[in-house]
């Protein structure tokens, strides 16, 4: 859910996550899709698994990254 409630943690919102990520793929440009989830677990918990997925997601939509299939990684858009 991107509307956080009072119970949200900040530090595991998508938004936050997504702004993690992107900062992650701009000194990458390209990086694994695994390595990029390992990445996000490292250093912000294992609770940043469950909104990994949705945050690429999320990514996806508003036209900041891509999925390579053959690679299995994540670009950024550069727009």
């Amino acid at each position: 859910m991107l509307t956080p409630t009072k119970h949200t943690k900040l530090k595991y919102s998508i938004i936050y996550i997504s702004g993690i990520i992107l900062k992650y793929i701009q000194n990458e440009n390209t990086i694994k899709y695994d390595d990029l989830k390992e990445l996000l677990v490292r250093n912000l918990g294992i609770e940043a698994k469950s909104q990994f997925n949705t945050s690429l997601t999320f990514l996806y939509s508003i036209g900041k990254i891509e999925y390579l299939n053959k690679l299995d990684a994540i670009a950024l858009i550069n727009k």
